[in-house]
């Protein structure tokens, strides 16, 4: 479940576990820790909304328990016990999820869209002079840090310095210094919205009737950004390479339909989920497969979302499909059961947002290198493309606009792309 050179096909890696194993695969999920792999689509749906005999309450987890899971195991910050709602269940689960959805609650769609087009257009106006770019780079990772950095209240560069964090976590990268360092900045923006609270995400969390302590606050905060950040950027990679695949129909004139576009976002969700094996179950009890196999009560139960929807799509097309212009909206994409992410529509209208913007500024975007030669690293709880490099015809800048966040840098002498701000910059140099 880890590996660090480039792939060419990650459900070809599914394939070849599920035809050896079944559904529910055991898996080394680092070097000498073992858990299972549940790729099943009506599985993942049942035992995630099983609550009686599986919980998110990773203290189950025996070999952690027993310090066999060392700190530095890539995804020991992305399941370690915490006051989350990801990580507890019932009442307390139902109190943090509560907090989380009143808070996105509070930022209007419009909002939502403005911020996302400011930021869109800010990144464009970094490369449309060009005729090229790679939009996973320039583009789908730069956006969504750009957008949580306004909606969480960040400032100087907080949102850089998280950014970067966040991605590390996922690419389980140095996992264990990557999470401190979401955390220190988490928390520097909760001191500082102590201070001065303001309509932000963060300052909405400190003053909810939940009263979450600001462990708590910083733990919400950290799930909505790891929804937010990668897992919304590959997304919108995904999106735009569907759209590359079929030109004629998406590039038109004012660019696509939000309409269409969501409908898109649906079927992608589908056949190319941004998150790959995330959340953990641990059962409380020990669970009989077949073959008189048995899941030992603590062990971590990796939920494939991915591979459950590629291959209930393979063999069920009739039932994903639910009409000609609209796409079934059943996936687990985003999870299932109680935990279901609680920021899947704030991500999604990002995506929408951000692929529409893109083809109302770049009307004719086409491949730089054929799809088949494109590539994925991947890690133990998500898989990440290389690159997604494109050539267009030349376009001018937009009138300058607010930046998302950051006062302005200076901008070119003689004119050219409008000035970017400060935390651009800044995440333009990350690591």
């Amino acid at each position: 479940m880890y590996q660090s050179e480039p792939h060419p096909d990650p459900y070809g890696a599914y394939a070849r576990m599920r035809a050896e194993h079944g559904p529910v695969v055991p898996v080394e999920l680092a070097p000498g820790v073992h858990g299972w792999l549940v790729t099943d689509y009506a599985t993942l749906i049942s035992w995630s909304r099983d609550t009686t005999v599986f919980t998110h309450d990773s203290r189950l987890w025996r070999d952690s328990a027993r310090g066999r899971v060392g700190p530095g195991a890539p995804l020991a910050p992305m399941t370690a016990p915490r006051a989350g709602a990801l990580f507890v269940d019932g009442v307390e689960h139902r109190r943090l999820r509560r907090a989380i959805t009143d808070a996105l609650g509070a930022v209007t769609a419009a909002r939502l869209a403005a911020v996302t087009t400011r930021a869109a257009d800010l990144l464009i106006d970094g490369f449309c002079a060009r005729g090229e770019a790679d939009l996973l780079e320039e583009y789908a990772r730069m956006l969504p840090p750009l957008v949580m950095n306004d909606l969480f209240g960040m400032e100087g560069d907080q949102g850089a310095r998280f950014a970067a964090a966040v991605r590390g976590l996922w690419a389980g990268r140095d996992a264990e210094r990557s999470g401190a360092e979401a955390e220190r900045v988490l928390s520097e923006v909760v001191d500082a919205k102590h201070r001065a609270p303001g309509d932000d995400l963060a300052s909405r969390l400190i003053r909810h009737r939940a009263r979450l302590s600001d462990d708590e606050v910083v733990t919400q905060l950290l799930l909505v950004a790891s929804a937010a950040n990668e897992p919304t950027a590959a997304l919108i990679d995904s999106v735009l390479r569907a759209v590359l695949a079929d030109p004629s129909r998406w590039h038109v004139p004012g660019g696509p339909s939000p309409a269409a576009l969501d409908d898109l976002v649906e079927r992608v969700l589908w056949r190319d989920p941004p998150i790959l094996n995330y959340p953990a179950l641990y059962p409380r009890v020990d669970v009989p497969l077949d073959r008189g196999r048995v899941i030992e009560a603590g062990s971590p139960v990796l939920l494939a979302c991915a591979a459950a929807n590629h291959f209930f799509q393979k063999e069920n097309p009739e039932r994903v499909a639910d009409g000609a212009d609209r796409a079934n909206r059943a996936h687990v994409a985003w999870g299932a059961g109680p935990h279901r992410c609680p920021a899947r529509d704030e991500a999604t209208a990002i995506t929408t947002v951000a692929v529409r913007r893109l083809l109302q500024r770049l009307p004719d975007p086409v491949p730089a290198v054929p799809a088949e030669r494109l590539r994925w690293r991947l890690a133990t709880l998500a898989w990440a493309p290389v690159s997604l490099p494109v050539r267009f015809t030349p376009q001018r800048p937009a009138a300058p606009t607010a930046a998302p966040a950051g006062p302005p840098g200076p901008g070119p002498a003689g004119g050219g792309a409008p000035p970017r701000s400060g935390f651009l910059r800044r995440l333009l140099r990350r690591p």
